[in-house]
């Protein structure tokens, strides 16, 4: 057969340096060479094997198909074709080759310093044998669907004790203090201090209330001695202080399912913001132990927002 014609090009006499658009069509070239006469050196070969085996074969007076011989050089025929070579060193950036000899000119590896195989996947594990069924339903609640009514309302009493400078002595139960006659501007006129804020002693944590009818009605309590205030509001045998009353207070209102609730924080002062006195729900631990510093308007409020949950009307139990 005649020969292929091939395409004479120009062989380089140096691989360009890395970044030069012609290093890839060089080493694709130095590539497909050096395919090109290995490939022609195993067909030589495996010829040569042939011819031999043959020749042995004729000179015993049988002729046997050489079929390991040819089996053997159909392979290395249907091995990968130049396209393959050249489609390998078109994606040489993205191997992670030791070193390649292409006519004992070694590829630059720092075509692969941004790649790094030393942290490799764990294996696939193989798909579970047991037949109970998998749990393809959230394993965790909504967070949007959950209600927690205690954080809305410590946020309010952090708020209220932050404008009003109460931060510091709020969490000491025997401490007593009096407001400065000017409230705060940011503040809305519901938490501006009464006339009892201002001249009684008291424990800041009253302060905190959004309702000033509350605040008074507490503060003017609490002065007075123990034994003549409501048994809830009363100190130890002996003690004339507020300490064990702001803590009883305080426990109520926090109580987690029957405390206070907050509906607010939506627009501004006149319309439902969690510091307006009509944001404010109280609960019936509350209203039972506190009923006597409650106003009509304040039940009435709380009845309201439980007949909008489907509860009933506050009442004090027996």
């Amino acid at each position: 057969m005649p020969a292929d014609k091939r395409k004479k090009s120009k062989t380089p006499e140096e691989v360009p340096e890395p970044g030069n658009p012609e290093r890839k069509r060089v080493l694709n070239v130095l590539a497909q060479r050096r395919y090109r006469q290995r490939r022609r050196e195993k067909i030589a070969a495996l010829e040569a094997q042939a011819k031999q085996s043959s020749d042995q074969q004729h000179d015993g007076g049988a002729w046997l198909e050489p079929q390991n011989t040819a089996s053997a050089a159909s392979e290395t025929m249907s091995e990968e074709s130049p396209e393959g070579i050249e489609e390998v060193i078109r994606d040489a950036e993205y191997v992670g080759f030791a070193s390649l000899d292409f006519n004992q000119v070694p590829l630059d590896m720092q075509l692969f310093q941004d790649f790094s195989f030393s942290n490799l996947p764990s294996p696939i594990p193989s798909t579970p044998t047991s037949t109970e069924p998998s749990l393809n339903f959230p394993i965790t609640p909504d967070g949007g669907q959950l209600s927690i009514p205690i954080l809305p309302v410590m946020r309010a009493f952090a708020t209220i004790a932050t404008a009003l400078d109460l931060v510091s002595h709020i969490y000491d139960p025997s401490y007593l203090h009096t407001l400065p006659p000017a409230p705060p501007p940011s503040l809305p006129s519901n938490l501006h201090p009464t006339p009892s804020q201002i001249t009684i002693p008291h424990h800041p944590f009253i302060d905190t209330l959004p309702w000033p009818s509350v605040r008074e009605k507490l503060i003017c309590m609490f002065s007075l001695p123990s034994a003549l205030r409501p048994p809830i509001a009363q100190d130890d045998e002996g003690d004339e202080g507020q300490s064990k009353a702001v803590v009883r207070l305080a426990q109520d209102l926090d109580d987690c399912n029957e405390g206070v609730r907050i509906h607010g924080n939506m627009v501004g002062w006149h319309a439902s913001n969690e510091l307006v006195e009509e944001a404010w729900e109280i609960g019936e631990v509350f209203f039972r132990n506190w009923w006597w510093c409650l106003d009509g308007k304040i039940v009435e409020t709380t009845n309201r927002r439980r007949r909008e949950r489907g509860l009933g009307a506050l009442r004090i139990k027996g």
